[in-house]
């Protein structure tokens, strides 16, 4: 018998206004983050070779990472009693990503014209270019860095609420694990 198919039972969580708005963002957080990653600099004047490039690579992937964790967040919700939020720990995840994406879209350097330009530095001016390009790249890892953590910690949370929804304790998983375990160390 699987877990799907054992009758569920509704889970509790303590749940604020931040970790229930969190939830609702979710998809307009990915689409705007990934948007933004792809071709906001473009309404700074800095949208040269890379949008197409991260068009087709960087934004869906960030978008899909995002979707997936909006996804498992959802599922992991609707086991709990009804306007429940996602957890404080996803919520924050979540924000954190969403500002990474923000600054990497602000530093990453573009060429538009034979010239080097980024979003920041278009603001900021032209010294500022330098530090776009070496921070630019610290920032466009720690986005994916984020996502991919948000990514895990919603797949791990969906899993756990799904057990415990079914019944299932940890002690229980543990307990199965010994008693099908072929090796002596568990014991």
């Amino acid at each position: 018998m699987s877990i799907e198919e054992i009758p569920a039972r509704t889970l509790t969580r303590e749940t604020n206004w931040f970790t229930r708005a969190s939830l609702y963002a979710v998809v307009p957080g990915a689409l705007l983050a990934a948007g933004w990653i792809t071709a906001g600099r473009v309404i700074f004047g800095a949208g040269g070779d890379l949008v197409p490039i991260f068009a087709l690579t960087f934004g869906p992937g960030l978008l899909a990472v995002l979707l997936f964790a909006g996804r498992w967040m959802l599922q992991d919700t609707q086991r709990h009693e009804p306007g429940t939020g996602t957890t404080m720990t996803i919520a924050l995840l979540q924000v954190t990503t969403w500002l990474l994406a923000l600054i990497f879209g602000l530093l990453c350097p573009d060429r538009v014209d034979g010239r080097t330009v980024s979003a920041a530095s278009q603001i900021l001016g032209d010294d500022f270019i330098g530090l776009s390009a070496g921070f630019g790249n610290t920032f466009g890892i720690l986005t994916f860095v984020s996502a991919f953590a948000m990514f895990f910690v919603t797949m791990g949370q969906a899993r756990r609420s799904a057990k415990l929804a079914a019944g299932i304790t940890e002690d229980d998983e543990e307990r199965l694990a010994r008693e099908n375990s072929e090796y002596d160390f568990l014991d």
